[in-house]
């Protein structure tokens, strides 16, 4: 058993040395995939809940693993798979994590012809197959008529289809820009009946994202003094909304504090640390935690982000 155990042992481990050697040399990835990367979502854990109107947590936390698929590196189309899952522990007794989101999807990338051939940069129409469901089969309401946040079934299906932009905007050398434009729709298939007339099932997304921007960089800049890139701890700055169509629960069509989402976040890596980074965001909006979808939160966070890109 002991020597079954040591030659697993090495067996995984050779494996693992030769995974890092293929990996080093590796040629440098495109432009295209480097965009598909960065429009993958980011896995946090927040401190506490911050400040707000979220009931007491011990932390918020998203688990997005992304599996890229495609066929070589100079390949024009691509997939990504990720398994995300969204859960919340709660400052109570027992401190319990009650019906995480969980959030599969798949996603189709399709690279297109650069929009100004001398820049470096990619573009690219993306479709997102995703579900989003809390795993309980309960009641969507309660006796009273309220809402069963606990083991209310929550689930819906979704498609995302959207463009995706890589190409400069700010001004500086050491920024990569990027902006997303997608319009989400839920067709109604394996829909919780609760949700019919009070979710929206029609969104329109619009994010900006401003990468590797530092205050550092900018002085010497303007002082004329060369510094290379990694010396510099990187900044990332994102703006995001969303616009919810449909019928909500009576809302009117612009109907802001039903129908508007905000969410400003801007992330900071020290030199000392190689993929993860702190955080800070404010998120107006619907409450995106399953069941809690009736409700509007604004919050301020800090916490710990890893870069999915």
């Amino acid at each position: 058993m002991k020597h079954s155990l040591k030659h697993c042992g090495i067996l995984i481990l050779t494996i693992l040395m030769g995974l890092d050697t293929m990996a080093q040399n590796e040629l440098p990835e495109s432009d295209f995939f480097s965009s598909v990367r960065a429009n993958q979502t980011d896995s946090y854990v927040t401190f506490l809940q911050g400040i707000g109107n979220l009931e007491p947590l011990v932390f918020e936390a998203m688990v997005a693993p992304t599996f890229l698929l495609r066929t070589n590196s100079s390949a024009q189309y691509g997939a990504t798979i990720s398994t995300a899952i969204r859960l919340r522990m709660y400052a109570e007794e027992s401190v319990p994590v009650r019906s995480p989101s969980y959030m599969p999807n798949i996603t189709f990338y399709y690279n297109l012809p650069n929009f100004y051939p001398g820049n470096d940069g990619s573009n690219y129409v993306f479709l997102l197959l995703g579900h989003h469901s809390n795993g309980q089969d309960g009641d969507f309401f309660l006796e009273d008529g309220s809402y069963n946040t606990k083991t209310g079934n929550f689930s819906t299906n979704y498609m995302e289809l959207g463009l995706f932009f890589n190409q400069k905007i700010v001004p500086f050398s050491n920024t990569s820009e990027y902006f997303k434009i997608a319009l989400e729709w839920h067709p109604k298939i394996d829909l919780s009946p609760g949700l019919e007339g009070r979710y929206g099932f029609l969104r329109l997304h619009n994010s900006l994202n401003i990468n590797r921007f530092t205050i550092g960089r900018v002085k010497s800049i303007f002082k004329n003094v060369n510094r290379i890139y990694n010396d510099v701890p990187r900044v990332q700055t994102s703006i995001e909304t969303t616009w919810i169509f449909g019928d909500r629960s009576g809302a009117k069509a612009f109907d802001f504090k039903e129908r508007f989402n905000l969410n400003l976040k801007i992330a900071y890596r020290p030199q000392v640390l190689k993929d993860v980074s702190f955080f800070a965001r404010f998120y107006t909006g619907e409450d995106y935690y399953n069941m809690f979808f009736y409700r509007r939160i604004n919050i301020l966070q800090i916490g710990l982000q890893a870069f999915a890109f």
